[in-house]
């Protein structure tokens, strides 16, 4: 099991319109990774995604990257434990 995601908030990044070319491109390469999990769907714009990660420490360098490289904001990106890990517990 994952210990730590990105999570994603992509009403965040589509209302802010910081960084929405550059999720779209990593969310499409990593669509088959099996990385990718969507946590709470979008009805209409953004839901939350979680990005697995192999450890704290790439959690924690993918979630800076994905700010300072890709621009998304830093309130659409934070480090924490799975969803699935959160209820089983």
């Amino acid at each position: 099991m994952t210990a730590y995601v990105v999570e994603v908030n992509e009403g965040v990044v589509e209302a802010t319109r910081q960084g929405v070319r550059w999720w779209n491109m990593f969310r499409r390469y990593e669509a088959t990774s099996g990385r990718i999990r969507e946590t709470k769907p979008a009805c209409i714009v953004g839901g939350l995604v979680e990005v697995a990660c192999e450890s704290r420490e790439h959690a924690d360098w993918l979630a800076a990257h994905m700010v300072d490289h890709g621009g998304l904001p830093r309130t659409a990106v934070r480090v924490k434990t799975p969803a699935a890990q959160r209820e089983a517990s």
